[in-house]
């Protein structure tokens, strides 16, 4: 009873917080997308980072650099756990700016394509594979040319597909933002989330021009994966209306059968963690220099001579004051090394949840399919914390200054954190269905194994930092 006041306490605290930040959350965009481009151009004004000596803290390059992959964008996959897409609704410039524009934009319908629920993870897959060839955590410039293009992409959207009413639309944070994208999948694992007061038993459902930006058919409202917390359906009072719930972290994992399970969010969850641990481990790693080598030896063995020239500046790095020029040897090294390492993560997730749906059998009268779906989103813990250490990886180095080689059992603890919390997860909710004793153990023996894979990855990513030279 004493627990239950105080979350109800706190539920009202937040919900009443919300209400009185909405008139500020336009100026608060503003001073953010000021405060992105300052970063983005002011420092470019200044010296290059040339010399060892320089350090975020004496060249305004590397601060930015610092600031952008050390704190932001490991700062939003973290802030997920505690309020979901809190920051794309408060915070985020880019959702804002698409926003604003989409007020006086044209009403084109979303075509097909764009609504499919896979495109967002195609766009993450290649912004993350652009990022990378342009090296854009070391290099100001490179960074800038992304987010332009984004910030571009962005307006685009708002542009072409406006909205009929005085709420401004954001088609391009529900269908295409690549960081919107995976933070909506791992807001399900949130400890804050907007739900109806009456919850619905009918399939989520899509609204184009309703009160939600993000066209969150409100009234059938089952999940947090495209909730924003702007708090314009924040209604108390009103039958319809939502309201501040806190809930255990992994609620809806746990109980995913009735919060809108997606099967092309699985392509985040099989495919994005090898994806981003190679992105951070292929310039450290013996696999990559062997492949990188056995790509250049068959080239020139087929006289393939453009394999060994500069690539343009807008798909590779090219940055003259530290003498770094990418090749169409590394662009596609790089991109082979990525794709090829999250193939394979995605493949033994997929065939551990294979193994698990089947030994489930035929729950609930659910096809395969179905079952396939809801065992994949097991993985969605560690599948967090592996995209995390690798996406995440500029804010581990500048904490190793801190740490020194106490680091590394920082990111063990982590990691025994989250394989603990997500077998505990996945043990909860395989009760649920009572299965028989044998059912019940292969399927989290089959869901055990993929946790095992996940953290083996992860490994492949910690240790490699700490080998000498």
């Amino acid at each position: 009873m004493w627990v239950n006041s105080v979350q109800l306490r706190a539920q009202l605290g937040l919900q009443n917080c919300l209400l009185r930040l909405r008139p500020a959350i336009p100026y608060l965009q503003g001073m953010m997308l000021l405060a992105l481009v300052g970063l983005l151009l002011i420092p470019l004004f200044g010296q290059a980072p040339i010399y060892q000596w320089q350090t975020p803290w004496n060249n305004g390059q590397l601060f930015s650099e610092w600031v952008l992959w050390g704190v932001w964008y490991p700062g939003t996959l973290l802030s997920v756990l505690l309020v979901g897409r809190f920051w794309c609704g408060i915070l985020c410039p880019l959702g804002a700016l698409s926003e604003w524009v989409s007020r006086v934009g044209a009403q084109f319908r979303l075509p097909g394509w764009l609504r499919h629920p896979i495109a967002p993870a195609l766009s993450f897959m290649l912004v993350t594979l652009w990022a990378q060839t342009l090296d854009v955590r070391d290099d100001l410039r490179s960074a800038l040319l992304l987010f332009g293009v984004v910030f571009a992409l962005a307006v685009g959207c708002g542009l072409l597909f406006g909205s009929s009413t005085a709420v401004g639309r954001r088609a391009w944070c529900r269908h295409l933002c690549p960081i919107g994208s995976v933070l909506g999948v791992f807001s399900r694992l949130g400890v804050m989330s907007l739900e109806l007061l009456r919850p619905s038993t009918t399939a989520e459902g899509y609204r184009e021009q309703g009160i939600c930006p993000t066209s969150i058919e409100l009234r059938t409202k089952q999940s947090s994966r495209h909730c924003i917390k702007c708090a314009r359906c924040i209604k108390p009072q009103s039958r319809g209306g939502l309201e501040v719930t806190l809930r255990r972290p992994g609620t809806e994992i746990k109980g995913i059968e009735r919060h809108a399970p997606c099967g092309a969010e699985l392509a985040f969850i099989w495919f994005a963690p090898g994806l981003a641990i190679a992105g951070f481990i292929w310039s450290v790693t013996p696999l990559y220099i062997q492949l990188r080598q056995g790509l250049g030896q068959w080239g020139m063995s087929q006289h393939w001579y453009g394999l060994f020239a500069r690539g343009p500046s807008w798909l590779m790095n090219q940055n003259a004051s530290i003498d770094q020029h990418y090749l169409w040897l590394d662009f596609f090294s790089i991109t082979l090394f990525m794709l090829g390492a999250a193939l394979v993560l995605a493949l033994l997730l997929g065939a551990c949840s294979l193994l698990g749906a089947w030994a489930m059998g035929r729950m609930e009268q659910l096809p395969l399919s179905k079952r396939l779906t809801l065992v994949g989103y097991q993985f969605a813990p560690l599948a967090m914390l592996c995209i995390l250490l690798g996406l995440g990886s500029t804010l581990f180095s500048s904490l190793k200054s801190a740490f020194g080689p106490w680091l590394i059992y920082l990111e063990l603890g982590l990691l025994l954190m989250a394989l603990l919390f997500n077998l505990w997860i996945s043990a909860r909710w395989l009760l649920l269905k009572k299965l028989n004793h044998w059912r019940l153990g292969l399927s989290f023996t089959a869901i055990l194994i993929g946790c095992l894979v996940i953290s083996l990855v992860t490994l492949w990513s910690i240790f490699p930092a700490y080998q000498p030279g």
